[in-house]
């Protein structure tokens, strides 16, 4: 399945991201996950995965840090 097929163009995903090996759980708008990743193609700088399914209530979850950033807002 390819990720056009199955990513949102709107609404909340949850993100992975793992730096030096410690991973970290955000909740984040489909916007700001697309922007983040056009950025991270730049330049590689952690490891991101998008979870699809998931047991974790995307509600309990932290926010994106500055996730207005990648909204370009």
């Amino acid at each position: 399945m390819t990720a056009e097929r199955w990513f949102p163009t709107e609404g909340d995903l949850h993100l992975r991201i793992s730096v030096a090996g410690v991973a970290f759980d955000y909740t984040a708008t489909a916007a700001a996950v697309r922007n983040l990743l056009h950025d991270w193609r730049r330049k590689r700088w952690c490891t991101i995965e998008l979870i699809r399914e998931t047991v974790d209530d995307r509600r309990l979850l932290p926010r994106l840090p500055c996730e207005r950033l990648f909204l370009g807002s």
